[in-house]
């Protein structure tokens, strides 16, 4: 098993990988938006020293593992998700381990579901949803030339018109997310719709910014989201659910998807699990709460690695696209993961004294 407790050194290179790779975003550091309202600003992780010594918080990490028990699928989800750092991308797993990263590279599109396509990179990705009435975009890469070069492509070679894109859902306001969005709102007339806060963050001009994206174009204001709102086109109906921490207005989706025919709700963080302070952690909880409700027995996120062996779980479906598939669990599996990641976001905030 991997160690997830680094030490003190191990975690300060870990931090600072962070801050370069969030940075190349957005110009923020510790995964929190710049003038951000959350009291947890400029900490969001525990150091593995208060993490260690934190009675509490080795109570919470106790929990998760006696929740998955013998089921190796969730004890693997409890060494990935619980730790001072909890969910890390491949990249700054790999800078943890002195190892280098593997480079960004554009990845062949693949069905997830039957009505549930990723495609993108092999770092960061875009998702689409058909429905009766049209395309849902989740995401929407970089810039507006990975639009026109990446998702326009994919979308047509998975046999989805891009005229069809009715909204693109941002997940949070950094630019690997919204920055192909001003394509389909501009050729394509779609809707945008992100968070209130997140609309702000993207409007805001950054004085840390990258200078390399000062001149990118951003989409224009459009659908604001709501805690709890949902959109619909044509027979489906995502709920979205506002969890700030890795931003101040990040979202968490309910997507209906098909499984060879049979519904079943997938979870979206776009936000992974960074919960920096009790605020964010209660939102995360009540995002989960209403995942556990709605039977959810997937999770999905726009940067393949976070919750497993995602981009392998990818190359599978794309091998043998009626075989297993590693996103699905049980419905038993999947609350039982739901608890597994309320107690590690948990035991990392009690061990920053929050």
């Amino acid at each position: 098993m991997r160690n997830r407790f680094p030490s003190a050194v191990a975690f300060a290179l870990c931090v600072a990988a962070l801050q370069v790779l969030v940075g190349a975003q957005e110009g923020r550091g510790r995964g929190l938006a710049a003038g951000g309202t959350t009291a947890g600003a400029g900490r969001g992780y525990p150091t593995p020293e208060e993490y260690g010594r934190s009675k509490e918080a080795q109570a919470h990490a106790a929990r998760a593992r006696a929740i998955a028990g013998s089921d190796a699928k969730l004890m693997a989800r409890v060494e990935n998700t619980c730790g001072p750092l909890g969910p890390q991308r491949p990249a700054l797993e790999a800078q943890n381990a002195g190892q280098k990263p593997e480079p960004p590279r554009v990845v062949e599109p693949v069905r997830i579901f039957d009505n549930l396509w990723y495609f993108g990179f092999n770092t960061v990705g875009a998702w689409a949803i058909q429905t009766s009435g049209g395309i849902i975009l989740i995401d929407a890469l970089n810039t507006v030339q990975d639009a026109e070069t990446i998702i326009e492509p994919a979308l047509r070679k998975a046999g989805l018109d891009p005229a069809d894109v009715k909204y693109v859902i941002v997940g949070h306001g950094h630019f690997d997310h919204f920055g192909g969005a001003p394509h389909f709102q501009d050729k394509y007339r779609a809707r945008v719709a992100m968070s209130a806060l997140d609309w702000d963050l993207v409007e805001r001009p950054n004085p840390n910014a990258n200078p390399a994206q000062a001149n990118r174009p951003r989409p224009r204001r459009d659908v604001v989201v709501a805690d709890g709102q949902t959109i619909t086109v044509g027979d489906t109906t995502i709920t979205l659910m506002v969890t700030p921490g890795h931003t101040v207005g990040t979202l968490a989706y309910l997507i209906p998807v098909k499984q060879r025919g049979q519904p079943l709700t997938a979870l979206m963080l776009s936000g992974a699990n960074i919960t920096p302070d009790r605020a964010s952690l209660t939102a995360f909880d009540r995002a989960l709460d209403a995942a556990k409700a709605a039977g959810a027995q997937a999770l999905i996120n726009g940067h393949p690695g976070l919750f497993g062996d995602e981009l392998g779980w990818m190359d599978q479906l794309r091998a043998t696209p009626g075989g297993p598939n590693e996103f699905v669990y049980t419905k038993d599996q999947f609350g039982k993961f739901i608890d597994i990641m309320k107690a590690c976001a948990a035991s990392r905030v009690v061990a920053m004294g929050l």
